[in-house]
């Protein structure tokens, strides 16, 4: 039997625990409700399904508990076709610790598993060892309407239903979350994202879309213009369409505004970058932010990138965007995780 990996969510005070076998999963003391999803982005639709564990696990004076893959199973299965992710695995632990889980089981996704009967795969995760006379503390499952598991995803929440007769435990189907009349969804987020409707985004994950990047220097630019920028390269699946945004900033525990330019500048073709940038001004902050990790929430989309005619014109249009941003800032909602 492959050795348990038992980690917690690399925060200090963390109490969220994380199991990479089923076995010690298995072996868990209080009565369980375990929800069941990759949760890409732990949007609100993913919120409610989670909360709702929460609560009910609450009731039973037990532990709710999350079910969910180490990667995406088209990752493994049909790279091609893997979706850009809204959200790291660190980033998606996190979160789940936010909403009150109380432990993760990761799990490693496999060809091997794959290739499991839905039969097997439920008797995997929640039989006993043989000959032991004492079955798992799991009671109830929760997913969403669409969620499936087993070869060639054949297992469904009615399948679903039936193991849990015989296996002792309950499932419930949580409704959707919807927004503009339409199911909230991961697919539905990345593209608001990608076309820069980062507004339309955030009301979907219930928080601004963020990228997190290291301070690196850039050629010189936002000197030049009297405008000290921080210049990040965002190591991130997902990127939003270039253009200027309202953002906030996160650095350090602190939270700043700022307006930010994500695109190849190209008003100075001389200093055009090799790849994406993501430029970012932060308003009244003063210190240098070189070599620091920094994290921007993407408010408001303001324009297009475009080309101007002279540094001149740019700046003027820039005192405009900044201007802007403020104002957005300023209606904007207190800035909270959720």
């Amino acid at each position: 039997m492959p050795a348990v990996v038992v980690a917690t969510v690399c925060k200090r005070g963390s109490k969220m625990k994380i199991f990479r076998e089923p076995s010690q999963f298995r072996n868990l003391s209080l009565p369980v409700v375990l929800a069941v999803g990759f949760f890409d982005g732990v949007h609100k639709g993913h919120q409610a399904l989670l909360k709702s564990a929460v609560e009910r696990a609450r009731e039973l004076i037990g532990q709710a508990w999350i079910m969910t893959f180490d990667k995406h199973p088209l990752a493994l299965l049909a790279p091609y076709k893997r979706p850009q992710l809204l959200s790291s695995t660190q980033e998606r632990l996190e979160l789940f610790e936010t909403l009150g889980i109380d432990g993760v089981l990761l799990i490693d996704f496999t060809r091997e598993i794959a290739a499991m009967e839905p039969d097997d795969f439920v008797r995997w995760l929640c039989d006993k060892e043989p000959g032991c006379a004492q079955r798992s503390q799991l009671r109830e499952v929760r997913c969403g309407h669409n969620w499936t598991f087993g070869k060639q995803a054949a297992g469904t929440p009615e399948i679903l239903e039936q193991y849990g007769k015989h296996f002792g435990f309950g499932v419930v189907v949580v409704p959707y979350a919807g927004f503009s009349g339409v199911e909230i969804s991961s697919t539905r987020i990345r593209c608001a994202v990608c076309e820069g409707r980062v507004a339309d985004a955030s009301q979907m994950l219930g928080r601004p879309y963020a990228v997190s990047g290291r301070v690196v220097g850039g050629r010189g630019v936002g000197h030049r213009l009297n405008l000290a920028t921080a210049n990040i390269i965002p190591d991130v699946d997902l990127l939003p369409a270039k253009g200027v945004y309202a953002v906030r900033i996160t650095l350090g525990g602190e939270i700043y505004g700022g307006a930010a330019n994500f695109g190849v500048r190209p008003t100075f073709s001389d200093t055009s970058p090799d790849e994406i940038v993501l430029e970012t001004h932060l308003f009244n902050f003063n210190n240098t932010l070189y070599g620091k990790e920094i994290k921007v929430h993407f408010i408001a989309f303001l324009r297009e990138e475009q080309a101007f005619p002279s540094a001149i014109e740019l700046m003027r249009q820039v005192a405009e965007d900044i201007e802007q941003a403020k104002e957005i800032l300023k209606k904007d909602a207190p800035f909270t995780t959720f």
